[in-house]
């Protein structure tokens, strides 16, 4: 699978270091909305492959910095793809 010209390793194509990372992420505890219908790993994940070891570190932050605080989780959401979308980040 390719994203603007780089290529993304997905779950079923994924080995060695990258599966373990991948297989730890999806143990995660996720809202339904994140979990993909084709049962692999959401796509913000993949977007990550090519660095396994930068995986846990992006997501580890972005946990913390959405598990606390006065919003809820949709109101995260919003300001998540907000801040995205103003990085011009195409996921």
């Amino acid at each position: 699978m390719f994203a603007v010209g780089l290529a993304i390793v997905d779950y079923d194509s994924s080995t060695g270091v990258l599966r373990e990372v991948y297989d730890r992420m999806r143990e995660r505890p996720l809202p339904p909305v994140y979990r993909p219908a084709h049962g692999g790993v959401p796509g913000i994940i993949t977007a990550h492959s090519l660095d396994p070891q930068l995986i846990g570190k992006v997501f580890s932050t972005s946990t913390t910095l959405n598990g606390a605080g006065p919003l809820a989780w949709p109101e995260r959401e919003l300001v998540n793809a907000m801040t995205s979308r103003l990085n011009q980040c195409l996921y």
